[in-house]
């Protein structure tokens, strides 16, 4: 039993590999237009899946509107629907609910390495560096949301 616990434990650190770990991934919004992940290096990334039958995700909505439209260059922010709803769906979806900011393809984003997930809202935070730095479940302010860029960057800044 040893020597198989011995192995075990010997081969973890080829076995893992963190779920969220980026390369750089191509990917689409609903759209048709596709980009880089790293093109967006130098912003805060948000991700943020959402679902139309969820009421905080639709309550959130409003408050990832305003952040959006606030112009600020150093803030990306996509949303993601939950379901796996056709893209004329999605695209429906993204009017309907009127959302101002970009919305990535499902399957796209999958290419982000998120995990499976199985709870909505949650939305996934990358610093500029483009590495994720915090996921948030639940729905979401615009003062939390700035918040959570604020502590980031006080942890970056004593890293650094």
């Amino acid at each position: 039993m040893k020597k198989y616990l011995f192995f075990i434990i010997l081969s973890i650190p080829f076995a893992w590999k963190p779920v969220y770990a980026i390369e750089n991934p191509v990917l689409k919004n609903i759209n048709g237009a596709t980009f880089e992940f790293s093109s967006l290096k130098g912003k805060w990334v948000f991700i943020n899946y959402w679902a139309s039958w969820c009421g905080p995700c639709v309550d959130e909505i409003s408050e990832f509107n305003k952040l959006f439209d606030e112009k600020n260059n150093n803030v990306a922010i996509y949303a993601v629907n939950y379901d796996f709803l056709s893209l004329s769906q999605q695209q429906n979806m993204a009017n309907k609910f009127q959302i101002h900011y970009p919305s990535l393809e499902q399957k796209s984003a999958l290419k982000l390495g998120l995990g499976n997930i199985s709870v909505v809202p949650v939305t996934f935070i990358f610093n500029p560096e483009g590495k994720l730095t915090a996921t948030l479940y639940g729905g979401q302010t615009i003062q939390g949301l700035k918040k959570e860029i604020t502590d980031q960057e006080l942890l970056l800044k004593q890293h650094a």
